[in-house]
């Protein structure tokens, strides 16, 4: 294998001393140009694709960045300004608001559970008076509904529901 490199290596080297001056310099420009041609081609090209690509995605980023930005000071915006767990007892609340809401006789259970939750049973209440009951005692006792489970009824718009409920 080694000889044949280095006969290979001759016979070139044979050749190259056979061509003229001016072959020679021919051919040495000629191996330039398409030396270049392919730099420019296979290294060149795909450098300054990149580069485009990349300007395209750093503008991208900062403008993701900036919405992330916007978003997290409107988090921090309500974390200050969201209201305080009212003190007192979430039970006395929870009366109130179904006597407002006129959902006293629907409750058929109200249990009061472990860590301040409350659980409530409608056996029968009106999807819509649900949804209107659970909003007010949201904003009048801040108690939320943290399980929910509604079960539709024959009637058109009733719901059997069984909701906990916790500050």
């Amino acid at each position: 294998m080694a000889t044949t490199a280095s006969s290979r290596r001759e016979s070139v080297a044979q050749w190259w001393q056979l061509r003229s001056r001016g072959e020679r310099t021919v051919l040495a420009l000629v191996t330039a140009v398409v030396a270049l041609a392919l730099g420019w081609l296979f290294i060149w090209q795909p450098l300054l694709q990149e580069t485009d690509r990349l300007t395209r995605q750093f503008a991208a980023d900062r403008a993701t960045l900036a919405e992330a930005r916007r978003q997290a000071d409107a988090i921090a915006g309500l974390a200050r300004t969201a209201p305080r767990v009212a003190a007192g007892d979430p039970r006395a609340a929870l009366d109130a608001a179904l006597v407002e809401q006129g959902l006293k006789s629907a409750a058929t259970s109200i249990e009061r559970g472990d860590n301040e939750r409350i659980r409530v049973t409608f056996d029968r209440v009106g999807f819509d008076a649900l949804t209107a009951f659970l909003d007010a005692l949201q904003k009048s006792a801040q108690l939320r509904p943290v399980e929910l489970v509604a079960t539709a009824r024959v009637e058109p718009g009733q719901a059997r529901a069984e909701l906990t409920l916790a500050h």
